[in-house]
């Protein structure tokens, strides 16, 4: 396929001012995307070159981009800073530059989407002496032979600033649409759906038919990549088989499994009432990780599905010698623990292991201890399906004793008080509080629902639990601040069924001088010309950046308001955080892992419910 159809998919896609245009013409791209490219073509639409757990990061420097596009345009390094300073995007610096080159190329050719996928290949290999000659040389040759539209996304990919806005829902719902067809001849499918409408005028009987089968295809595709993090795999199956294609997807020992969410209730009386008896575990504030281990071989995923083995030496071995099972996934929390006192560490330490370097030394400094709570794959067999009891007898007998591993400190109980109890021991031991699980239920991957419910440490005069939110835009600095380029963020949470970011807080409280210089770095490098389509704000940021990175965010409660469009759609008016102040960072969250607008609905309600039952 040429890179050129790529590319004027992707113009398309970023000028979508609606969610739903930006599904349609990744459909179509989708559809005319041959099948021996499908799967280069889904990794370029997530702006990388592998599902995320193969560590393959294009990563190449602003410098050594701004060289390649003097190598071939002819134009200074000097002419290109100044004219990056004036639009922020060195995409559309290489598209006006390689649209007036100076000098012509002595050979050029048409560029097809694969020779554009194995040279960014290549550059994220490039490795040793030479390497950074050998990157801007690979460049340089795509962008000799690039049209202008063409080299601006070339240009983007190995910044890792695509600027589209697509998220993988986004991706699902897309091949969803293309199944459309195929599905409606499944007899069995279209009864289903049949036998739950409810509108009875034809017209709308059909329009909800449509809506009620795309929606189920989206659920089969996101049922299997929960249990297969690796979207440019299952777009090749479902291209090659069409629905057919997904039986072939299995739980795969390397592949990540996206993990289960809990749900959230204020008291442990209210958990009781839902759950009843269930079993109650401590929550540790650490790394949620997947272990993978194949024989000798342990894998460690983050909740991120990013590979992080290399960073925990000591897991690794403990897992060789504390786990039976030959073959296994399971899951746990590594937090940093104090040796001589046996105290747990807050997670601004914990997180200090996740580095690339010096991790010998750290891991001598703060060592991890890995509290594990399920088990998902053992010997060859798959237990999602099965009872959480059952899982923890498996996994109680699957670990031996040792001095890293142990199985989360948890009692079962079917008493309010008990479970209040448990629950602050757990919180005078420094945990954040506890996690009750229905002992009856399955696995479900990816999904947040009631089976788990968390009950947090409160924070005198704020919010019963910290709220992630994903920063959408920045407003600039007004005062002291002027001279940051940065005053306030503007954030937002998550709104799973439409895959938008809904606007929540406007949070300029909680950030240090250097947390701000940081976030600004951090920022400036995803800015976007306009507000993206999977954005709802009504409150206009001064910059639009693409939903990229989570913050944790307290804040003295959620109140209804004007602005805000969190809540809108459901409530009639929009809800927003009163007095937000920030946190951290949560590097270790994607977007779509970060509050829910149901979630902030629901705590919004437990709120007032509160308030009357205090009320005199």
């Amino acid at each position: 396929m040429k890179f050129f159809v790529l590319a004027e998919a992707f113009e398309r896609i970023e000028k979508a001012s609606a969610r739903l245009d930006m599904t349609g013409f990744l459909s179509e791209l989708f559809k005319k995307t041959p099948i021996e490219d499908i799967e280069p073509v889904v990794f370029l639409c997530q702006g990388q070159l592998a599902p995320s757990h193969k560590g393959l990061d294009i990563g190449m420097g602003e410098k050594f981009v701004e060289d390649a596009i003097a190598k071939v345009s002819g134009y200074s390094n000097r002419e290109i800073e100044q004219l990056y300073k004036q639009k922020g995007d060195l995409g559309l610096v290489g598209e006006e530059f390689c649209g007036k080159k100076k000098q012509s190329a002595l050979f050029s050719a048409e560029l097809t989407v694969e020779k554009v996928f194995q040279n960014l290949l290549k550059i994220a290999k490039s490795e040793g002496a030479g390497s950074q000659d050998s990157k801007i040389r690979l460049l340089a040759e795509l962008l000799n032979s690039a049209k202008p539209i063409e080299a601006k996304f070339i240009i983007r990919i190995p910044l890792g600033n695509l600027r589209l806005g697509i998220g993988d829902p986004t991706i699902m719902d897309a091949f969803a649409i293309n199944l459309f067809d195929e599905a409606q001849k499944d007899k069995k499918l279209v009864e289903k759906i049949e036998n739950c409408l409810k509108e009875k005028k034809p017209e709308k009987r059909k329009e909800e038919f449509e809506r009620k089968l795309k929606m189920l295809m989206r659920e089969k595709i996101e049922e299997k990549y929960n249990v297969h993090s690796d979207l440019g795999s299952i777009a090749k199956k479902l291209k090659r088989n069409g629905l057919k294609g997904l039986d072939e997807i299995e739980i795969t020992i390397g592949v990540p499994i996206r993990p289960t969410l809990a749900e959230r209730l204020p008291s442990a009386e209210e958990i009781i009432e839902k759950l009843g008896t269930c079993i109650v575990e401590s929550k540790y504030d650490g790394f949620r990780l997947g272990i993978h281990k194949k024989g000798s071989e342990v894998t460690i995923f983050s909740r991120r599905s990013e590979n992080m083995t290399n960073m925990f030496p000591e897991i690794v071995e403990a897992v060789k010698k504390q786990v039976k099972a030959k073959d296994a996934i399971f899951e746990g929390e590594a937090l940093a623990v104090n040796e001589q006192t046996g105290e747990y560490l807050p997670f601004q330490v914990t997180i200090q292991r996740k580095r690339k370097y010096d991790i010998k030394e750290k891991a001598k400094e703060f060592p991890l201890k890995l509290f594990v709570f399920d088990v998902l794959f053992e010997n060859g067999k798959n237990l999602m399906p099965l009872p959480l009891k059952e899982r923890r007898k498996i996994l109680e007998a699957m670990i031996k004793p040792g001095d890293t591993i142990e199985l989360t400190k948890s009692i079962v109980t079917g008493s309010a008080k008990e479970l209040e109890k448990f629950f602050n021991e757990s919180v005078e031991n420094g945990l954040e509080g506890i996690i009750a699980k229905d002992l009856n239920a399955k696995y479900i991957a990816g999904a947040r629902k009631f089976a788990w419910i968390k009950l947090k440490r409160s924070y005198k005069g704020e919010l019963s639990d910290a709220i992630d939110v994903v920063i959408i835009g920045f407003f600039k600095g007004k005062g002291m601040r002027t001279e940051l380029g940065l005053g306030a963020l503007l954030t937002a949470v998550y709104d799973g069924k439409k895959d938008v970011f809904r606007s929540i807080a406007k949070i300029g409280t909680g950030m240090s001088e250097e947390k701000i210089v940081e976030l600004e770095k951090m920022l400036s490098k995803i800015k976007t010309k306009n507000k993206l389509a999977r954005i709802d704000s009504e409150l206009e940021a001064d910059v639009w950046v693409e939903p990229k990175f989570v913050i944790e965010a307290v804040a003295d409660e959620i109140t209804k308001s004007p602005v805000h469009t969190a809540g809108k759609k459901e409530l009639g008016d929009g809800l927003a955080l009163r007095f937000p102040r920030m946190i951290s960072i949560r590097t270790d969250k994607k977007p779509e892992e970060a509050t829910t607008v149901m979630e902030i609905i629901k705590m919004f309600e437990q709120q007032k419910h509160v308030k009357i039952e205090g009320e005199t």
